[in-house]
């Protein structure tokens, strides 16, 4: 997938692995984007369990994130943390 460039890192609980982040990116020049981003999601996940985020208004077709193990994260109650702290 010469197309394709990929950003991982995983998702903790201290030193405790729970799951996996990962933003999928394809090449602007490609065609078809959303198959192409589809095809790359397929064979990353490989049928294990994952979320997809996709950019609601598709401006942006090239790029994915996949996370697997969301659910097994702990999570603290929203207090206004921002994303820059």
């Amino acid at each position: 997938m010469s197309q394709i460039e990929i950003f991982e890192q995983y998702l903790t609980n201290g030193d405790d692995k729970k799951g996996k982040m990962a933003i999928l990116r394809g090449r602007p020049q490609s065609e078809n984007p959303t198959s192409l981003m589809n095809d790359a999601v397929s064979k990353y996940v490989d049928n294990s369990p994952y979320n997809e985020f996709i950019e609601i208004e598709m401006d942006n077709p090239w790029v994915r994130v996949v996370v697997g193990g969301i659910n097994k994260l702990n999570y603290e109650e929203f207090k206004n943390q921002k994303l820059n702290d």
